[in-house]
Order: C-alpha cells, then structure tokens, then sequence
C-alpha cells in the first residue's frame, strides 16, 4: 500500500516502471512484466528489497523525500519480517524456531544492505553537490569572459565612432580647402581663417538637431542589429517577473508599480552593458551629449521638468504585439503638450512622436518560450505537482526550441533548476528524448540535427529515433554510441536511447 501510494503521486504505471527498472535491481535480474505486476500487488514483495529501493528511487526525484520513504521502507520491511510465520501442514515447534532464527538472520542482512544504500546516497548526493559547485565556479569563469567581450565591444564602438568623427572632420577640411582655393587663397596651417560665407550656419540645421544625430549615430554603431537592446529588454523582464519565485511568465502578470520600475531597471542594464558614462547630470552622456532615459509601454512618454529641451532617448515596449522600439529626439517646447502635472512634467506630443529619429522601429521582442506553447501543453506542465515533474513535462511538450534559463526556473520553480534539466535527461532518454546543452559534444549534434545550437545556460530538447540505411547520413541524422540516429516522426515508436 505504501509503494501504491508513491506511484500513483508520480502517475507511474507498471508498464512505464518496468521500461525505467534497471537490467539489474538490487542482486536479481529484472522481473518480467507479469512478476513486476504480480510483486507491486504485494505477493512476496517482502523478499525484493532491491525491487523496492528502485522503486522509490524512479518515483521520487527528490533525495530528501527518497530517503525519508527509504527509511519508511524499511520500517515496514522489518515489521513484516518480525511477524510470526503461519506453521505450515507436518511441521513442528522445532522447524518454527530454526525459521525464526533465519529470519532474524536474514532481517539483520537486510538491515546492513539498507545502511549501505543510505551510505551510497549520501556520497551520491555529495557528488552533485561538488558538481553543483564546479558549475557555478565554471559560470562565474563565463561571467568574466562575457564582461570582457562586452567591454571590447564598447570599445570598438567607441573606437569606430572616433574615426567616423576623423573622417567627417577631414572631409569638412578638404571641402574648404577647394573653396579657398576657389577663392583664389590659400590655407595657413595653425591660424583660424577669417569668417566668411562658407562659416555661416547652414539652413535649418541647428545645434540641438545635431545633438540628436551624433547621439543616434552612436547608438547605431554600439548595436546596429539590436540584438544588444532586445537582450536588454529581456534580461529586465525576467527580473520584473522573477519567475523563479513568481512562476509568472507574461508581461501582464506585472502590476502597475513594477512595470513603473522598468525604466529605471533597463536604464541600470544599459550602463553596464553598453557602458555609458554618467557623470553628467541626465542619465547618460552619448558621445558628449547628455542624454535622458525614457520608457513607456504606452501611447507616449513623459518628460520631467529636468530633461525639457534637452536630448532624450526614448524606448517603447508593446508586448501586446511582441515589438519594441528606441529613438531620439529633443524635447523642445513645441514637441510638448502644453499641459503639466503638479511635477512639471509634460507629455510627448504627437508633433514630437513624429519628430523621434528612430534607431530601431518595431523590432521584435524576445519572446518565452512558455508564452508558445498551446494552452493544451502549457496546463499539462503545470499540472505536475514537482519541479522535476514540470521540467520533465516541458521537455515533452517543447520539443526543438531553445530554452533558457529563466525559462527553466520558472517551470521548476526552484533554485537548482540546471540540475532538474541533468535529471530530465537521464529520466527522458528512456522515452526516446534527447536533451541538449553546451557541454561536450552537444552543440554538434543539435548541428547535425538542424536543432538550434545551445549556448551556455540554454538547452535543446529533441525526440529521436533509429535510422534505416536510407536515412544515415542523408542530413538531420547522427551517431549515438555507435548507433545512426534521426529526427523522430510522430507515428515512430519509442525506442530508448543507448545506455538507457
């Protein structure tokens, strides 16, 4: 009844346990399906203390909870050992006695084994705790790596927006010099030219029109793709909606007060991502310009009192529509409403929405994976009732799609979610599901299989199954421990995966 009880909380039949049972389970082979059913209805179960470890093992991924059942086990294994034994027909009070001796002997054995497996899984637990640790270490070593490769980044791009400025500077001299000489005078090195008509402002160009240009130029030599920007926005909402914590994944899950927190929160990830200089009394200072940070997710923005008439860069989110834009614009006296709030600040106008030189207009946001899933598989994950039950599920149902992180966490719902994804891929690969990661050979093989190619903190799951001489080598295939293997097709039958 005890062991009834943990198969029907982890939805296991006794056909899918016995396809999860080892070759080998304690000292016996493997029963065969009609003894395993014959046994999980209590007939001579008492004698299958390996059949029992196992069985916990498969049902319970947590350790903490596996070894508080194998401890229950055993009680109750004790308890039915220690009762007396019915005297069968032509036996004797002596024979009653020789058996209750070897039962206390096989009872005390049994005891020793029991101590041996809870040793084992502690040093077992050890193990994951020591590689737990060696993968944060290993992150930490990442971390450094991407700040560098960030930090080469904005140096590049401070690097290009110099000679940009060089080679601008240089064509303005030489258009000079051919109007001197023109003019029939020739440029003195080292003394400033007396001004004249070429020195006059140009119509309909202004100081703060030109503000607005470098800054725009600057931002698209840091990111002209975007795809710095859309990490940006990402990682900012990931933090708003912790899903870790929250199981939260949709943007409208947020309140009113958090998502008032995002401009503040993508303005911190830009400065350090993108490595802007603020010591100027606005946010930023973009390429000498002083520059103010708004966002909104709604029809305009507004403008505090201390960034009117001054240079604002300007990100709009519609997660409505899964885009996003960043601009620029000077907020001058006529590009605002002419109303104000008690603060002074003031909204955008339409005149100044259309005034905005955009850098990126509509560019698609990253977009969660749970967020497309259908409705059907969504409920199915989050109806299991364990973090590993849930990622198990997920790899399921989101097959051939990157995963990341945060994604990961928000459907296990806990800290150790890297290590729900290890456990996923031993559990699964009995199903015929294989789970990718950045590790070894992994990258390769989602290349091979025309998967998306993993990156540290992303996964790739995939259901696989045996190619025919036809299929090997004719793409979308590869090979597993000898083995060819292909994209598995939905009528194709589970085969496990080798070594499983």
């Amino acid at each position: 009844m005890f062991l009834r009880g943990l198969r029907d909380a982890a939805g296991l039949s006794v056909a899918r346990i016995h396809l999860l049972l080892p070759d080998m389970v304690g000292d016996r082979a493997k029963p065969a399906p009609s003894t395993l059913h014959r046994l999980l209805r209590g007939v001579g179960l008492k004698s299958h203390q390996g059949l029992v470890t196992a069985l916990i093992e498969i049902c319970i991924a947590d350790p903490v909870e596996a070894a508080k059942a194998q401890r229950r086990a055993r009680a109750l294994l004790k308890r039915a050992w220690e009762q007396p034994a019915r005297a069968e027909s032509g036996q004797g009070q002596g024979n009653d006695s020789d058996c209750t001796a070897h039962l206390a002997k096989l009872v005390h054995l049994h005891e020793q084994v029991l101590e041996t497996q809870a040793d084992l899984g502690r040093a077992l637990q050890a193990k994951e705790q020591a590689e737990a640790k060696l993968d944060a270490h290993s992150s930490s070593r990442e971390e450094e790596i991407a700040e560098l490769r960030r930090g080469l980044l904005a140096v590049t791009g401070e690097r290009d927006a110099a000679l940009r400025t060089v080679q601008e500077a240089r064509q303005q001299i030489t258009a000079l010099e051919r109007k001197l000489a023109a003019a029939g005078m020739s440029p003195t090195p080292g003394r400033k030219a007396e001004q004249g008509p070429e020195t006059e402002p140009i119509p309909g160009v202004t100081h703060g029109m030109h503000e607005v240009a470098v800054v725009r130029d600057e931002l698209v030599g840091l990111d002209t793709s975007g795809r710095r920007m859309a990490a940006v926005l990402e990682h900012a909402t990931e933090k708003l909606l912790d899903g870790e914590l929250t199981g939260r994944f949709r943007w409208e899950e947020l309140t009113k007060s958090e998502k008032a927190m995002a401009g503040e929160l993508i303005g911190n990830l830009m400065r350090h991502d993108f490595r802007f200089d603020t010591r100027g009394p606005l946010d930023f200072r973009i390429a000498g310009v002083d520059v103010d940070l708004k966002v909104t997710s709604g029809s305009t923005w507004i403008i505090p009192r201390e960034a009117q008439g001054r240079v604002c860069m300007l990100v709009h989110l519609d997660h409505r529509r899964g885009l996003w834009s960043l601009g620029v614009v000077r907020a001058t006296e006529e590009l605002l409403l002419s109303g104000a709030n008690k603060d002074g600040k003031r909204n955008l106008s339409r005149a100044g929405r259309e005034a905005i030189e955009w850098v990126h207009k509509d560019s698609r946001l990253p977009v969660n994976v749970l967020d497309r899933l259908p409705a059907t598989d969504l409920q199915a994950v989050l109806a299991q009732t364990t973090g590993q039950g849930r990622v198990n599920e997920f790899f399921r149902v989101a097959q051939r799609q990157s995963v990341t992180l945060p994604v990961l966490a928000t459907v296990a719902r806990q800290r150790d979610a890297a290590k729900r994804a290890r456990d996923a891929r031993r559990i699964l690969a009995a199903e015929g599901i294989l789970v990718l990661n950045h590790r070894n050979s992994d990258p390769e093989i989602a290349r091979a299989l025309g998967l998306p190619v993993p990156e540290r903190g992303t996964w790739v799951s995939v259901r696989l199954a045996p190619a025919t001489e036809e299929e090997r080598g004719s793409g979308r295939s590869v090979v597993l421990s000898g083995t060819w293997w292909r994209l598995a097709k939905p009528d194709d039958e589970v085969s496990p995966l080798p070594g499983h």
